[in-house]
């Protein structure tokens, strides 16, 4: 029984934890929905062709330019697309829990 207890309070503890985190994540995540937009807009702009022709020709020092690469905003939109979807999942898993219905499984990674 004392285990059986001291089990569950760990998995309150846990969850109590993981819950703060992504409540965390998802404010640093909103307040950086500004970023996000000016960057999806430099992105493919003029502007950025220009920078990336200067920096491909030297005429820019050598710096951390990941920004100028074809995939880097690309990839990080899709992973934004990913984790939404994810979220929707979790979304649809415990309200369907809720009402005693589980067919909504989280795929586990």
């Amino acid at each position: 029984m004392i285990e059986r207890i001291n089990e569950n309070e760990r998995r309150l503890d846990r969850t109590l934890s993981c819950i703060k985190n992504l409540e965390t994540a998802i404010s640093d995540f909103i307040a950086n929905e500004d970023e996000i937009k000016k960057l999806n807009e430099y992105y493919g702009s003029q502007n950025w062709f220009a920078d990336k022709d200067s920096y491909e020709r030297g005429d820019i020092p050598k710096i951390k330019a990941g920004v100028l690469s074809e995939d880097a905003v690309w990839n990080m939109n899709e992973e934004i697309s990913e984790l939404i979807s994810e979220m929707d999942l979790l979304v649809k898993r415990f309200s369907t829990e809720k009402d005693g219905d589980n067919e909504n499984e989280i795929p586990q990674k």
